[in-house]
């Protein structure tokens, strides 16, 4: 059986008896994959460095359908990311969005999630000051390569366009804004004008606007992902939430 390369990231790694780990990569691809690396622990193990959590590269790997773990040939890193590993809130990201894609990602190549994915963690990295903003714009980011996305100019139940000065309502249950009218009565969170920016700059991937409230904004895409996406609670949301910095008035 012939081996094959793809482009991966590597998403987690577990150990498997003394020299060996069980790696789980997105690949561009073939999807998810988990394959055994054997002989990369201990001291002189091959690919010790290269094998990172977070790290990128050109994995090469023998391929048998219906198998649980593939037999790893190779992974040739190509970025690390080791700048993850120097920040709290910078791994906390990381760690988010790569729960979600091995909680609801398949085996089905998916080059848009594989990219979004790559783009998460390459923004947290390098981000400056916007680190918060970089997290929850990876964690939108891979939302909507999963599939799902909020609707947030126009009001899900009566179509209308929000106004420039309107105040809504974030209807995570159906998946996107409310306009004041139709939002009246709701105990859902109110998303003013600024906040619906930051959050349409935050879909786009842009650092470029303030995040004043980051976790509220934190809040919104919890409720969205609880509904849409997630089967099971994320404990990297939590722990994200945990390392995010206070809003203003906490």
């Amino acid at each position: 059986m012939a081996p094959v390369s793809t482009s991966a990231v590597l998403l987690r790694a577990h150990p498997y008896g003394e020299t060996s780990r069980v790696l789980r990569f997105l690949t561009e691809d073939h999807g998810l994959l988990g394959v055994m690396a054997k002989g990369v622990r201990g001291e002189g193990g091959r690919g010790v460095t290269a094998v990172s959590t977070f790290a990128s590269g050109v994995l090469t790997v023998y391929v048998k359908p219906q198998r649980e773990l593939q037999t790893m040939k190779d992974f040739a890193c190509t970025r690390l990311r080791g700048g993850l590993g120097a920040s709290l809130l910078r791994f906390a990201g990381a760690s988010t969005v790569a729960e979600l894609v091995l909680a609801h990602a398949e085996s089905d190549p998916n080059p848009t999630l594989f990219h979004a994915m790559e783009a998460a963690l390459d923004r947290l990295e390098e981000a400056s000051e916007a680190v918060a903003a970089a997290a929850l714009a990876g964690v939108w980011g891979i939302v909507e390569a999963l599939g799902f996305a909020p609707q947030l100019e126009a009001c899900i139940r009566c179509g209308e366009r929000l106004g420039e000065d309107e105040v809504g309502r974030f209807e995570a249950a159906a998946g996107g804004i409310l306009c004041a009218r139709c939002g009246e009565g709701s105990q859902s969170p109110r998303v003013g004008p600024i906040a619906r920016s930051q959050l349409q700059a935050l879909l786009e991937g842009r650092l470029d606007a303030p995040i004043t409230f980051p976790r509220r904004h934190l809040a919104l895409v919890s409720d969205f992902v609880a509904y849409h996406v997630a089967s099971r609670p994320l404990r990297s949301l939590r722990f994200l939430g945990d390392v995010l910095p206070p809003d203003p008035e906490e």
